[in-house]
Order: structure tokens, then C-alpha cells, then sequence
């Protein structure tokens, strides 16, 4: 599992148990904000999951997650996430 360090206010551990089973984590100044990389152990399988900021207003965080779904939207996880608006 690849995050970004910046991201997340805690230790950074470098494993985590999840489901039983023991999760590799990878802490990267260079790992897109808003973006978490799920990696098998083979690399065969890979997995971005685009992170929404809590304080995003609800009908950014819809229109950011459907383009993020939509196969014909190349935009990455730093051009999705510029264009988030903030509630309140």
C-alpha cells in the first residue's frame, strides 16, 4: 500500500494487519495527495483509490468521484482533486 506521507498526521508505521493478513505500507513525499495505490504481492493486481477531502461539498465530491469511475476521463488524482470545492 503506497500513501503519501504528508497526508497523515500519526506514526508511519511500515505494516498494518488487515483481514488477518499482514499489509505492507510505503510512506512517499511523492505519492499524489488524495491518492492510495494498493499493490498485490505479485504485482499483478494494482489499485488507486482516490481519497475525497472530508470538507469537500457534496456535490463536488459526487462530480469528482463520477469522473474519477468514467474510463473516458484521463484526468489523474492531482487534476481531479483541484477542482474540489470545500463546504461551508
Amino acid at each position: 500500500m503506497l500513501l503519501n506521507a504528508g497526508e497523515w498526521d500519526l506514526p508511519h508505521p511500515r505494516r498494518a494487519t488487515a483481514g488477518g493478513r499482514a499489509v505492507r505500507l510505503g510512506w512517499f513525499t511523492s505519492q499524489p495527495a488524495g491518492l492510495i495505490t494498493i499493490m498485490s504481492d505479485f504485482g499483478r493486481d494494482r489499485f488507486d483509490l482516490l481519497v475525497v477531502p472530508p470538507n469537500a461539498s457534496r456535490a463536488s465530491a459526487d462530480t469528482t468521484l463520477a469522473a474519477a469511475a468514467d474510463p473516458n476521463d484521463k484526468r489523474h488524482t492531482p487534476e481531479l482533486l483541484a477542482g474540489v470545492q470545500h463546504a461551508g
